[in-house]
């Protein structure tokens, strides 16, 4: 099986796999601890339940996890593949399924193309009208330490966000590398 990794398209799906199956792995540890405590003892007050108790808090942070994401929705595969055919990504970055992790909360972005010191989401969000100013805000944040300066441009729309994403002009090499580094930026604030 392959990996996916941040900012590949699948890897919102691979994320909640990977923490529902340690939540199932630790909870049938812990399930069997206890099981074979009552069988081999007939009670759990012995000190081998400490086991048990001590990968409860790992099971929970596994289960935690996977419902902060589970709300998330990542593209259907026709439209990751209509962003995919549409937007020349030739020497931008174009990322995909992006939960930005702040003490707020999560904002999740579809889609996002860095390229050229600008940036282009798509947030199929319901709220998005109330929340735009948020999601622009989100990101900005991730680019607080950097001394670089990026428009933002969030739509909810997936026709606008794929002109838009075209109509960024392409970059020259340093702005290249000043884009990628944006792009790590932002991957390293996501879950």
């Amino acid at each position: 099986m392959n990996r996916v990794n941040k900012g590949e398209y699948g890897y919102l799906k691979a994320y909640r796999r990977g923490k529902l199956v340690g939540f199932i792995i630790f909870a049938a540890m812990i399930e069997f601890i206890v099981i074979t405590m009552l069988l081999a003892f007939g009670s759990t007050s012995r000190v081998g339940i400490v086991f048990a108790i001590l990968l409860t808090l790992p099971m929970a942070k596994f289960f935690i996890a996977f419902i902060l994401c589970v709300r998330f929705k990542q593209l259907d595969e026709n439209d990751y593949k209509k962003i995919s055919d549409s937007i020349s990504n030739q020497y931008g970055f174009l990322m995909y399924d992006l939960a930005i992790s702040q003490y707020e909360g999560f904002k999740f972005y579809q889609a996002m193309c860095i390229k050229n010191g600008k940036i282009c989401a798509l947030a199929l969000d319901k709220n998005f009208s109330t929340e735009k100013k948020t999601y622009e805000k989100w990101i900005q944040s991730c680019l607080k330490d950097s001394k670089y300066k990026y428009t933002i441009y969030v739509y909810d729309n997936m026709d606008d966000y794929i002109k838009k994403a075209n109509s960024i002009s392409e970059p020259n090499d340093k702005t290249r590398s000043i884009d990628k580094h944006v792009a790590q930026n932002i991957k390293e604030t996501c879950i």
